[in-house]
C-alpha cells in the first residue's frame, strides 16, 4: 500500500506537506478543545481523565491559547520544512525533520491512548487516524527508500525530539501569557 502511494508523493512533496498536515490536525484540536473540555469536566470517568484535564488546563485549554501554541509550532515546522526542502537536494541532513516527524507519531499515539482512556472522542483523533499516521508512515517509507533514513538517523534524532518537545512547550507558555 505504501509503495502505491509512494508513486503519487515523492519525497519533496511529502516535505512540503509537513506544515499542511500539521495545520489540519491542529485545526481539529482548536475547533473542538473547548466543547471537549466541558463535556469531560462534568463527567470524568477515571483518574487518567482527571489528570489529563488538569494538564490540559495548565497548558492552555481555550481555543485561543491553543491557537497561539499552534502558531508557534507552525513557525518552527515551516522553518524546518523550508530548510529541509532547500538543503535536501544538496545532500543536507534530515535530522530536525525526522525529529519532528517522530513527535507527529508520538502525538498521534497520544490521541489514540486518550481516546481509549476517555472512552470517547478526543480533539485531534480523527486527523491523527486519517492524516497524521498515514502521512508519517508514507514519509518514513519515502525517506528510507531514498536512502535518507537509517537506524543511525532514527536514534540520533530521538534526543533532538526531546529538545523539540521543550521548544514546542514554549508555545503553550506564550498562549497562557498572551491569552488570559
Amino acid at each position: 500500500m505504501l509503495e502505491a502511494l509512494h508513486h503519487f508523493f515523492d519525497l519533496k512533496t511529502l516535505i512540503w506537506l509537513f506544515p499542511i498536515i500539521f495545520i489540519f490536525h491542529d485545526l481539529e484540536e482548536i475547533i473542538t478543545i473547548e466543547s471537549s473540555m466541558k463535556a469531560y469536566k462534568n463527567n470524568p470517568k477515571s483518574n487518567f481523565v482527571k489528570l489529563t484535564l488538569r494538564m490540559r488546563k495548565k497548558l492552555g485549554s481555550t481555543a485561543a491559547q491553543l491557537a497561539v501554541s499552534a502558531a508557534w509550532i507552525l513557525l518552527i515546522i515551516s522553518f524546518t520544512t523550508v530548510m529541509t526542502a532547500h538543503y535536501s537536494s544538496n545532500g543536507g541532513s534530515f535530522l530536525l525533520f525526522t525529529a519532528i516527524l517522530h513527535l507527529f507519531v508520538l502525538q498521534a499515539l497520544m490521541h489514540i491512548v486518550q481516546t481509549i482512556m476517555f472512552r470517547g472522542y478526543t480533539p485531534g483523533i480523527l486527523t491523527s487516524l486519517f492524516l497524521l499516521i498515514p502521512y508519517c508512515l508514507l514519509t518514513y517509507y519515502s525517506l528510507a527508500e531514498n536512502g535518507q533514513l537509517d537506524w543511525h538517523l532514527t536514534f540520533t534524532s530521538l534526543p533532538v525530539s526531546l529538545i523539540m518537545i521543550l521548544i514546542f512547550l514554549v508555545g503553550n507558555l506564550l498562549g497562557r501569557y498572551f491569552i488570559k
